[in-house]
């Protein structure tokens, strides 16, 4: 039985399946290979270029647990209840809203930052500090009483000492900072300072 792939009425099949078409040369196939080889990894790369990149997550936009604490965002100057300067401090939102940034500078040129985040397996406010001095604080507890916020800073060598960070919104233009200690484990509280932050007019 003849191979149909031979027959004189069906050339072009007989050139395809054979790979020799009369014009053709092993030169030309292996450049014609490579150009298309460059127009596949040219179109790739441009499609990579063009693509639209995808949005970071934004968790804490929306969350009003994250946001009780905003009322502290702004640039602040900072006195006594008597109005005698004791520094100033600029409050940043960051991390996409999910944390407070603390930038604090004294009157007398000592600075320190702190960070304070809502921490949702708790179910609380925490804040690290960290001053010019070397000392940190940490308040890993707190809880609301009503618009004020206070931080809780519990001593691991003496179960008794407690320390006590309250942050109160006063009005729109001012926010108190009330520092206390406790040596008898919240029984009684004696004040350490009292500061009150004023908005700067921009």
């Amino acid at each position: 039985m003849p191979n149909v792939y031979e027959s004189p009425n069906q050339p072009e099949r007989k050139s395809a399946s054979t790979g020799s078409h009369p014009n053709s040369t092993p030169h030309m196939t292996e450049t014609l290979s490579i150009a298309i080889l460059a127009f596949v990894v040219a179109s790739g790369m441009a499609s990579a270029q063009t693509a639209a990149p995808t949005s970071a997550p934004t968790p804490c936009a929306n969350d009003a647990e994250r946001h009780r604490f905003d009322f502290w965002i702004g640039e602040w100057d900072v006195t006594t209840k008597g109005g005698a300067p004791q520094g100033k401090s600029v409050i940043q939102s960051v991390s996409g809203g999910c944390a407070l940034l603390e930038n604090w500078t004294s009157a007398r040129g000592g600075n320190g930052k702190s960070l304070n985040a809502y921490n949702p397996q708790l179910r609380q406010w925490q804040q690290y500090w960290i001053g010019q001095d070397g000392l940190v604080s940490e308040f890993r507890s707190s809880h609301f009483d009503g618009k004020s916020l206070a931080f809780l800073n519990k001593s691991e060598t003496r179960p008794d000492s407690v320390g006590r960070l309250t942050f109160t919104p006063v009005d729109s233009a001012t926010v108190r900072q009330h520092g206390e200690t406790s040596a008898d484990g919240g029984k009684t509280w004696t004040t350490t300072f009292d500061l009150y932050y004023h908005r700067r007019n921009r």
